[in-house]
């Protein structure tokens, strides 16, 4: 067992180890480096430093090639129930675009296995993006809009289409961004 003497303790101000421009008392109570009241960890046995108390972020895997196949198709699946019902009923945008969004966020989760990392992050955001043009797509199919008049954009095509900007455009980043922070 270690005791005090085996570290070199001065009594006595001196610079933090991790910021270097701030003066402290303050030691690790395991391994006695100089810490500050901000990147010191209150443990039980005393502040310890952020390398002795064991922080670390929450781990992000590389997931194997099956499993985001089968998160994909998961995400998939979603996408496509929630931008049918988008396309049907796009009055009710903001519940859907929640629904899109957690959605394909939780069942890309579950197929994962609750696994979080940037290529399943990257999946998310293409499903939910699909899911938020499908429901254009039908939605124009349904009245009957052709691609000529998508192309033209036209007062009747907007109206029609239910493309009002900003409540869209809060819409789509809303969905997008609960895929973006869930997987990251």
């Amino acid at each position: 067992m270690a005791t005090t003497d085996e570290f070199p303790r001065t009594r006595g101000e001196t610079h933090c180890s991790y910021h270097p421009n701030v003066v402290t008392g303050l030691r690790c109570s395991r391994c006695g480096k100089p810490i500050c009241p901000r990147c010191g960890v209150r443990t039980p046995v005393g502040m310890r430093c952020p390398e002795c108390a064991g922080v670390r972020g929450l781990p992000t895997y590389q997931t194997s090639a099956g499993v985001l196949a089968k998160a994909a198709l998961a995400g998939f699946v979603v996408a496509v129930v929630v931008g049918f019902a988008w396309g049907r009923w796009p009055d009710w945008g903001f519940y859907l675009a929640l629904a899109l969004g957690f959605g394909v966020a939780e069942a890309m989760s579950w197929a994962a296995n609750a696994k979080r990392g940037h290529d399943l992050q990257l999946v998310a955001l293409l499903m939910i993006g699909f899911g938020l043009v499908l429901s254009r797509v039908i939605l124009a199919h349904r009245l009957g809009i052709t691609w000529a008049d998508v192309n033209g954009l036209g007062p009747y095509v907007t109206q029609a289409l239910h493309l009002q900007l900003i409540p869209d455009l809060i819409f789509a980043v809303m969905a997008l961004l609960i895929g973006w922070i869930r997987f990251r």
